[in-house]
């Protein structure tokens, strides 16, 4: 026999011997672990959360709805974690709604707690907000009521756009982001 057909059968044999061998681990396994005797193995797992512990996670979940007006919102991130009936805890939270008119809301940040019951956000970590005509908004902290279309924040807040640069102390902003509203110290830079 040529020295290449040898090595074939022994390739499929070996590859045969292979399954075979891990059909028999598992069986032993299951063996072992169902032996209640005294001199018998067990298979504890430890690192196991008891039950009450335990939390249902979500990989890039998507939460689309519609608010009191009937416009429609869209919040996803890349991971979603529930912390009871209502409330979820976000990573990498992103937000949109369009108005009535057809322009758009945008809102980014870090992580962010999201009540299912209320559809109010508490947005934290760098959160950014964009307004349809080139408006952009960054801050810390920023909570948003989707239902009314109202956000306020009072980290400071700094600001571009079309007209010019803002920076003041903290924010507030009712219809959707039609009428914005800026606390405290509050110093624009207008273009020409």
């Amino acid at each position: 026999m040529p020295p290449v057909a040898r090595y074939t059968r022994f390739v499929a044999l070996f590859k045969h011997s292979l399954w075979a061998l891990a059909a028999m681990t598992v069986v032993g396994v299951v063996w072992i672990a169902e032996d209640n005797s005294e001199s018998g193995g067990r298979i504890v797992l430890s690192n196991v959360p008891k039950t009450g512990n335990l939390q249902n996670v979500m990989i890039k979940p998507r939460y689309q709805g519609i608010d009191a007006h009937n416009r429609p919102f869209t919040v996803i991130a890349d991971k979603a974690t529930q912390l009871d009936a209502d409330n979820v805890s976000m990573v990498n939270v992103r937000a949109d709604m369009t108005m009535a008119s057809g322009a758009w809301v945008a809102l980014n940040s870090g992580t962010g707690l999201l009540n299912l019951q209320t559809k109010q956000m508490e947005l934290q970590h760098g959160v950014d907000m964009f307004y349809d005509g080139g408006y952009e908004f960054r801050s810390d902290h920023a909570h948003v009521d989707i239902q009314q279309g109202t956000a306020y924040g009072d980290s400071p807040v700094e600001g571009q756009g079309p007209a010019g640069t803002l920076k003041a102390d903290g924010f507030s902003s009712r219809d959707h982001g039609q009428v914005m509203r800026f606390n405290g110290s509050v110093r624009m830079k207008l273009y020409r």
